[in-house]
C-alpha cells in the first residue's frame, strides 16, 4: 500500500514530539542529559549551523563524527533553537533516525518526496545515522535531481559515523548540495569530533573562560595572530597572563582530560562521580569495531590491527606496515601488491575519527603519501585509546588501569603527543573557511640524518601557506637536539610547564628561535 503524509507522520510520531507537545524539550532524553550535564555549553558547530540554517537558502548538509560524540544531541539542540528562538513551525521539522526498524519497508526517497510535497513552507529534515541506511546518498541525489530541494524549500542535515560512507556520498552529491551547503564551512560537509581541550575549559572553568573572553582570545583571528607570533619567536602577553594566573588549574584540567577525553557523557560522569563506569569503555570500543562490518570489513581482522596500534610503545610512534602485516600473517609482497587491502582498515579508522596516520613532508606543505612509507600512529581521543586498550585486552577495571598507565611519564608523553596531533588536525578548517581539506597536508612530520621534528603544521589562509615546526617535549626538562634543526627560523616546543624563549646560531650562523610553551596553554589556541 503506497505511503502518504499521514502514514509517514504516524511512523515518525514518537521521534518528533514537537508536533504535538510544546514542552517536548522537557522530556527529550538527549536534551535532559545535556542540560543536567556539568558541561551545558553548546558545541561550536551548533552556532555555525544555527547562524546559517535560517538564511533563505536550501540544500544538503552532512555532519560526520565518531559514535557517542554528541551528534544526536547537536541535532536536538538545533531543533529546539529553530522552534523556540526562531519560531519555526514545528510540523515543518522532521527528525528521521535511519536505524529505526519501523522504516525498513519504506524507501528513503519516498519519505523525502512525500515530505517535500506536503506544503509550500520551508522544511527542515534531520537524517540521523545515515550510515545505517544503504544508498542514502543516492536517495538525496534523486531528490535534488527532481528539483525538489529548491522547489520544496528543503534544508536537510544528515549525520553519519564514518566518513568512508560520507566521502562516497559527497562524491555522489557533488554539485548537488545546494546553496545552503556553500554557505557553511567545508562546503557543508561538516566534522563533529569529540570536545577539544579548549571547549572543556570553556564549559568547566568559568574563571579562565572569562579571562579568554575579555582578551578576545575566543576570536579565531586573535588565536591565529598569537600562533603566528609564536612562529616568530614572540610570546603574546595574553599567553603570559594566562600562564601566570592559571597554569596550575590548566595543568590539572589537562591531566583529567587525558583520562576522560572529549566524550561529553564521559566528561560528565567523571566530574560527577570521580570515576568512569566500565560499561562506557566497552560501549565505545565495541561500536568502533562492530561498525566496521557495515563498511565491508572483518571485525576480527580489525581487532588484531587495533591490538597492534594500541600497544603502549607504538602510540605516537612510527608505524611499520610490513611489521603490522607480518603480525597479521600477511606477506610484505601481498601488502605492496595490494592483495590484502590493509589500507581499507586504516582508512576506516581515520574515517571514524579514531586514528590518524601522519606522513613525512616531501616538499613544503606536501606530504609523501605512499603505502610503503612509514607513518606516525596517533589516536584522536585519549579516552578512546583507553577504551580500545582495555576492551581488547579484557582489562577488568579500565578506569584504574588508565590512571596507573598515566603514572608512567614516558607513556604519558606519548599520549600527550597524540592529543596534540588531534588538536592540530582541526587547524585548517578552524582558522579558515574552506570548501575542502586534505588532512595529510595539514599535519606532517620531518626527519633528517640528525633527527626528527614531531609536527609540521600547514595552514592555508587567503592562498598563503603558513608553516609551523612543533616539537612535543612533555617533561620537566625539555631537551632539544639543536643539530637536527636545518633551514629553520623558529621551533615551537610544547612542554610540561616551561614558558620562555631562547635563540642560538646554527652551523651556518643563522639565528634560530626556540619558543617554549606548556601544552595546555598551546591547546587553547585550537
Amino acid at each position: 500500500m503506497p505511503e502518504d503524509l499521514t502514514s509517514i507522520k504516524n511512523k515518525l510520531r514518537n521521534y518528533n514530539p514537537w508536533w504535538y507537545d510544546n514542552k517536548w524539550y522537557e522530556k527529550d532524553q538527549n536534551l535532559l542529559d545535556f542540560y543536567n550535564s556539568v558541561l551545558k555549553v553548546e558545541p561550536r558547530l551548533y552556532y555555525h549551523i544555527t547562524q546559517k540554517i535560517i538564511e533563505p537558502y536550501y540544500g544538503i548538509i552532512t555532519i560526520r563524527g565518531p559514535r557517542r560524540a554528541g551528534k544526536t544531541t547537536l541535532l536536538k539542540l538545533v531543533i529546539n533553537h529553530l522552534i523556540h528562538k526562531l519560531n519555526v513551525n514545528p510540523p515543518s521539522i522532521f527528525y528521521i533516525s535511519l536505524d529505526y526498524q519501523g522504516l525498513k519497508d519504506v524507501e528513503l526517497v519516498e519519505i523525502l518526496e512525500i515530505i517535500a510535497n506536503s506544503s509550500n513552507d520551508e522544511k527542515y529534515i534531520f537524517l540521523d545515522e545515515v550510515s545505517m541506511y544503504k544508498d542514502w546518498a543516492l536517495a538525496l541525489k534523486n531528490i535534488y535531481d527532481m528539483g525538489l530541494v529548491e522547489k520544496a524549500k528543503l534544508k536537510i542535515i544528515a549525520t553519519g559515523s564514518h566518513s568512508m560512507d560520507l566521502a562516497e556520498a559527497v562524491s555522489k552529491l557533488r554539485n548537488r548540495q545546494g546553496n545552503l551547503a556553500s554557505r557553511l564551512n567545508l562546503g557543508g560537509n561538516l566534522i563533529h569530533r569529540t570536545l577539544r581541550f579548549s571547549e572543556v575549559i570553556e564549559a568547566l572553568k568559568q574563571e579562565i573562560d572569562k579571562e579568554l573572553q575579555s582578551s578576545r582570545f575566543r576570536k579565531v583571528g586573535k588565536r591565529f595572530q598569537i600562533l603566528q607570533a609564536l612562529n616568530s619567536g614572540i610570546i603574546d602577553k595574553t599567553l603570559e597572563n594566562i600562564h601566570n594566573s592559571y597554569y596550575l588549574l590548566l595543568a590539572k584540567t589537562f591531566d583529567e582530560y587525558l583520562i576522560h577525553g572529549g566524550y561529553p557523557k564521559v566528561i560528565d560522569m567523571y566530574n560527577k562521580k570521580g570515576t568512569i563506569d566500565e560499561g562506557i569503555y566497552k560501549d565505545i570500543a565495541k561500536l568502533l569495531i562492530d561498525d566496521s562490518e557495515k563498511a565491508g570489513l572483518n571485525p576480527n581482522v580489525l581487532n588484531n590491527i587495533l591490538l597492534y596500534l594500541t600497544d603502549d610503545k607504538r602510540l605516537s610512534g612510527l608505524l611499520n606496515l610490513s611489521d603490522l602485516a607480518s603480525k597479521l600473517g600477511i606477506s610484505h609482497k601481498d601488502v605492496k601488491e595490494r592483495n590484502f587491502n590493509l589500507g581499507a582498515y586504516l582508512t576506516y579508522l581515520k574515517s571514524a575519527s579514531a586514528f590518524f596516520f601522519v606522513y613525512q613532508e616531501e616538499s613544503e606543505c606536501m606530504s609523501n603519501v605512499r603505502p610503503d612509507i612509514n607513518t606516525k600512529n596517533y589516536v584522536l581521543d585519549p579516552f578512546l585509546y583507553f577504551s580500545l586498550y582495555s576492551y581488547l585486552r579484557n582489562v577488568p577495571n579500565p578506569f584504574k588501569k588508565s590512571v596507573e598507565m598515566l603514572k608512567d611519564e614516558n607513556f604519558k608523553g606519548l599520549l600527550v603527543e597524540s592529543t596534540v596531533a588531534s588538536h592540530l588536525l582541526n587547524s585548517q578548517f578552524l582558522f579558515e573557511h574552506i570548501s575542502d581539506v586534505k588532512f595529510e597536508n595539514v599535519l606532517m612530520y620531518t626527519r633528517n640524518e640528525k633527527g626528527e621534528t614531531d609536527f609540521i603544521l600547514c595552514v592555508n589562509k587567503s592562498n598563503v601557506n603558513y608553516r609551523f615546526l612543533i616539537e612535543c617535549k612533555y617533561r620537566n626538562k625539555p631537551e632539544i637536539n639543536k643539530k637536527s634543526l636545518k633551514d629553520v627560523s623558529t621551533l615551537i616546543v610544547l612542554t610540561k610547564d616551561k614558558l620562555g624563549q631562547e635563540d642560538f646560531k646554527d652551523e651556518k650562523g643563522n639565528t634560530i628561535n626556540i619558543v617554549y610553551i606548556p601544552v595546555p596553554e598551546f591547546l587553547l589556541l585550537f
